[in-house]
């Protein structure tokens, strides 16, 4: 594990990604969701739920990550 933590601006450029999305997906599964329950757009709702599940998959995408460089003794 204390390898893996050897590539540290590896792992924090991932961080920085995967946060990037997650904002980005909030913002966007915000305003849908409002315009959804507020508005009665009914086409925003596949919206929310591709954003959030883009957010999911960002927080999937760095722990996946983390995990395959522990597993790989980290880079050489």
């Amino acid at each position: 594990m204390a390898d893996a933590l050897l590539d540290i601006p590896g792992q924090r450029r991932r961080l920085m990604a995967m946060f990037a999305v997650c904002v980005v997906a909030f913002v966007v599964a915000a305003a849908a969701m409002v315009g959804h329950a507020v508005f009665h757009f009914r086409w925003m709702l596949p919206v929310v739920i591709v954003a959030v599940l883009s957010g999911f998959g960002a927080q999937a995408w760095f722990i996946l990550g983390w995990m395959k460089a522990s597993k790989a003794g980290g880079p050489r």
